[in-house]
């Protein structure tokens, strides 16, 4: 293994589910178990200059959970000096949630981490995942790389974890699932795309992350807590909800409403009261917005003034994923009420268009 292959990761998915009888094309689709098994239908395949992994157990992506993004982080970790990049066959269903995890765990990223997944399976005729797969591999295998004539040419480095879908590259936090069929199944409503594939792929260096300094070393950080819940609010939203849920034994530490526009909510009496019960009880909450585009600017109008006060959290532009997996990550990490608060405002991977913790509460 040299640095110059791409390394293929396995989790299951749609991409690369296979018939669950090799000899009825039509039976059950399950999940593959070898990359031999993926390209079956593709001899070319075999001969990529590719290394292959796969988690212990492949699953459908609605299984995904913080064991298996640490696994995929671990072979990141295990694999991160012997690969020029990676890419992740995933699900298309929580592939945000993953990559946006993957941002905040992946210390000091120095290279390209792409997830893709398909629409179709990849071993039938009008899948998607052929040319998602080959794009995202291409992507990695151009960097840097040494022109020797007019047909070669060479993209930057990108620094950062990635989805590429159809013809676009994404920054992984701000990806979503905006379509469950459609080919352009994914969009990045409040960052512009990385990059895009035609005839050649262009890569657009100013949108992308800064490198790393030489001296900061890559490295994961595992540590996350998934005592998170995230609601909408609604037109005759029942507070009770909230007192039920906070009222109980458990250990929810955080509360992350979608609510509407900038961030307006409800305002009457019931609602506020069982919001200041839930701060008070220690748990913080963050609000971002229903809306696929746009940020949350509480305060501007009456309806989002109350939340300001009572000490809600502004999500700014974070996507619903970004804003669950980044609040995993840093409740994790702290336990202080007011460093939380913080680090929720701070840009820890591209995930908020500024740092705006100076402007937040």
């Amino acid at each position: 293994m040299t640095e110059e292959k791409v390394l293929i990761i396995n989790t299951g998915g749609t991409i690369s589910m296979v018939p669950s009888d090799k000899n009825d094309p039509e039976s059950a689709l399950r999940p593959s178990k070898s990359w031999s098994e993926v390209v079956k239908n593709y001899q070319f395949l075999e001969n990529l200059n590719v290394g292959y992994a796969q988690i212990k157990d492949v699953i459908d992506s609605s299984d995904m959970n913080c064991e298996v993004w640490k696994e995929i982080a671990e072979i990141i970790d295990e694999n991160y000096y012997k690969y020029k990049g990676f890419v992740i066959l995933h699900g298309t269903d929580t592939m945000s949630y993953t990559a946006g995890m993957l941002s905040f765990m992946l210390k000091n990223l120095g290279k390209t981490v792409i997830l893709t997944g398909a629409q179709r399976p990849i071993r039938e005729v009008r899948s998607d995942g052929l040319q998602n797969l080959l794009t995202s591999i291409e992507i990695i295998e151009r960097q840097n790389k040494i022109s020797k004539g007019k047909s070669e040419y060479s993209l930057p480095l990108i620094p950062e974890v990635c989805v590429f879908f159809r013809d676009y590259l994404f920054r992984g936090n701000r990806s979503r699932k905006l379509n469950t069929s459609n080919y352009f199944g994914f969009s990045s409503p409040n960052y512009l795309f990385l990059g895009e594939a035609g005839s050649k792929i262009k890569v657009y260096e100013d949108r992308l992350l800064k490198l790393p300094e030489p001296e900061e070393k890559f490295y994961v950080d595992y540590e996350m807590d998934t005592n998170v819940v995230i609601l909408d609010v609604f037109p005759s939203f029942n507070p009770e909800i909230l007192m039920n849920i906070f009222s109980g034994k458990g250990n929810m530490k955080g509360l992350i409403l979608k609510t509407y526009g900038n961030g307006n909510a409800p305002q009457n009496k019931e609602f506020l009261k069982a919001l200041k019960f839930v701060i008070d009880s220690g748990v913080v909450v963050l609000n971002v917005t229903q809306c696929n585009e746009g940020s949350v600017e509480m305060g501007i109008y009456e309806a989002s003034s109350e939340l300001v006060k009572l000490g809600v959290v502004s999500g700014h532009d974070m996507t619903p994923e970004a804003a669950i997996t980044k609040f995993m990550h840093i409740l994790g990490k702290y336990s202080d009420i007011e460093i939380i608060k913080e680090k929720l405002n701070e840009n820890i991977a591209g995930e908020i268009s500024m740092n705006v913790w100076k402007n937040a509460l």
